[in-house]
């Protein structure tokens, strides 16, 4: 990684599952870490100077979906083609204007976007409902085996 005193990378990657917290992997020093990510929805995503990014994911339908930012507007394209996807991520880390001058993006709209935003916080609190749900189940098992310990503990009294 990048000692004290020296530059941070001009790019960094960011590997995962597609989920809003992929790891940061500098592109330098990769590690480990970065080899086949996430076998089953690999996502990449690549940033510089925060807000300046572009980021592809293989989707299940054998699609790949890239995504880039300019300014507020938000611009997705869909593709087949892996030669495309990796003419136009190696076009934007050289910062070339290949990848927005030739390729045909499509403006997302400001509203699909806000019901993508509004999906990803509702399943991050279902995924938080999932968490609560195995704790009750904790819950459940933990009365009842005491259920069971205090019958147990009736039965011997009214026995003697």
């Amino acid at each position: 990684m990048v000692s004290e005193g020296e530059n941070p990378p001009q790019v960094v990657v960011h590997v995962g599952d597609g989920s809003d917290a992929p790891r940061a992997v500098d592109p330098a020093d990769p590690g480990t870490e970065a080899t086949d990510p996430a076998p089953d929805h690999p996502f990449l995503l690549l940033t510089r100077s925060g807000a300046d990014h572009i980021q592809a994911r293989y989707l299940d339908d054998g699609t790949y979906e890239l995504e880039h930012t300019a300014g507020v507007d938000r611009y997705q394209l869909f593709t087949g083609d892996a030669l495309l996807v990796r003419d136009i991520v190696w076009s934007w880390i050289q910062g070339d204007d290949w990848w927005c001058d030739t390729v045909a993006w499509t403006v997302v709209d400001p509203a699909v976007a806000e019901l993508d935003a509004l999906r990803a916080e509702l399943s991050g609190m279902l995924d938080g409902m999932s968490a609560l749900d195995a704790v009750t189940d904790d819950l459940d098992r933990a009365l009842a085996r005491a259920d069971e310990l205090l019958g147990a503990d009736q039965d011997s009294s009214e026995s003697t």
